[in-house]
């Protein structure tokens, strides 16, 4: 006889389970904690061995550097470049305007050099100082060694689009101050201009020498094309127009160019009238402009000369001209380009009363790179701080 139970399961299956328990983790063999410990350990060993290549090589990197300070210690920066007199330039940031630029600054023990020279009135490189444009080629192109050609002249300052810096006389003299080119003219004439602060230039004591910008090199202007209407002209190959020095004297040269005329036809029979003249251009060499001294008289003389030659006033007729047009008689000459800007101080960022250089003091000096004993690296461990030393 079956039992309730042997029964009910014959009638309608397998009896029911109750809920089955899933055993969770994982059992932990030998195996396993060696191979964690071999690859931790060796982890371990292999941050410690590339963080102490790391800091050997910014170590040895930074004894490479050329970091110039100066008496006090300060940090004036790290040497871009080296100039002709293996003296450090550094990049000088004048962050004192609307718009940021570089300069370079070379550094010797006793003072700081530029490129480019400050120029000023009379013979000690006293009072307001005067500056270049840049890419001047022209004024004053002689360089440190005297030599006509070599040129005082920065480059890399026209490369930023303006304006021009350079290096003068500090308040006591030396080491100097920097400077920076302004939109306006130099308040002082160029014929003015007695000495330069060429810092530069290899000497004993202030780099202040005496300099004349007046005695430039002069050529005749070309002046087929002064007469409008004799022929067609164009400027010769090498030169420029000059128009535009012209214009600004044309009105001047009108009115005396029509009394002159006026004149001259007072003495001629009247078949030979001139006709009124009207102007036109003047051409200089390239790299040249044109002298404004007694333009307006020199442009009358070569413009009533060449009618009259057209016309061929010859004879008595003639000599009788020439000595009416005698007191105009100038010449029209081309002369290098005499362009100086004045120069303002670029302030300290920090205290807007200093120049930017007054803060380091003289003399200079560069780092040294590690002594022999210090050559030796030992391992240190971390800190907990995530820093290392050498």
């Amino acid at each position: 006889m079956l039992s309730p139970k042997t029964a009910k399961t014959q009638a309608g299956g397998a009896a029911p389970r109750g809920p089955r328990k899933n055993q969770g983790g994982f059992v932990i063999t030998v195996e396993l904690l060696l191979l964690i410990t071999i690859l931790v350990f060796g982890t371990l060993v292999g941050i410690v061995a590339i963080r102490d290549a790391l800091v050997k090589r910014y170590v040895s990197q930074q004894s490479q550097k050329v970091i110039v300070v100066d008496a006090q210690g300060k940090v004036l920066g790290e040497a871009a470049d080296f100039d002709e007199h293996d003296a450090p330039r550094l990049f000088y940031i004048d962050r004192s305007q609307a718009s940021s630029y570089r300069t370079l600054i070379g550094i010797r023990d006793d003072r700081f050099t530029s490129r480019e020279p400050l120029y000023y009135a009379g013979n000690s490189c006293e009072g307001d100082p005067c500056i270049k444009s840049v890419s001047n080629e022209l004024t004053d192109n002689s360089g440190v060694d005297g030599l006509s050609g070599s040129g005082s002249v920065s480059y890399f300052n026209a490369l930023q689009g303006q304006p021009n810096y350079g290096v003068g006389q500090g308040a006591s003299g030396l080491p100097g101050a920097l400077f920076r080119e302004t939109a306006q003219s130099c308040p002082v004439e160029a014929a003015d201009i007695g000495s330069r602060w060429i810092s530069q230039k290899v000497a004993q004591g202030a780099p202040c020498e005496a300099v004349s910008l007046d005695d430039t090199a002069t050529e005749p202007a070309y002046s087929a094309c002064l007469v409008t209407g004799l022929e067609p002209c164009d400027c010769p190959a090498g030169y420029e127009d000059e128009g535009d020095v012209l214009a600004s004297y044309l009105p001047q040269i009108n009115v005396a160019l029509d009394a002159t005329l006026s004149t001259v036809n007072s003495l001629l029979v009247p078949g030979l009238q001139l006709e009124p003249i009207e102007v036109g251009t003047l051409c200089c060499p390239q790299a040249m402009s044109l002298q404004e001294s007694d333009l307006v008289d020199a442009a009358v003389y070569s413009a009533i000369t060449q009618v009259l030659e057209r016309a061929n006033v010859n004879g008595a007729v003639r000599r009788t001209l020439d000595e009416l047009l005698a007191p105009l008689q100038r010449d029209l000459v081309c002369g290098a380009f005499v362009q100086l800007k004045a120069a303002e101080p670029v302030t300290d960022p920090s205290d807007p009363s200093q120049n930017a250089l007054d803060a380091f003091t003289a003399p200079f000096r560069v780092n040294l790179p590690p002594a022999a004993g210090d050559s030796a690296w030992r391992s240190v461990p971390p800190t907990g701080e995530g820093t290392f030393a050498p």
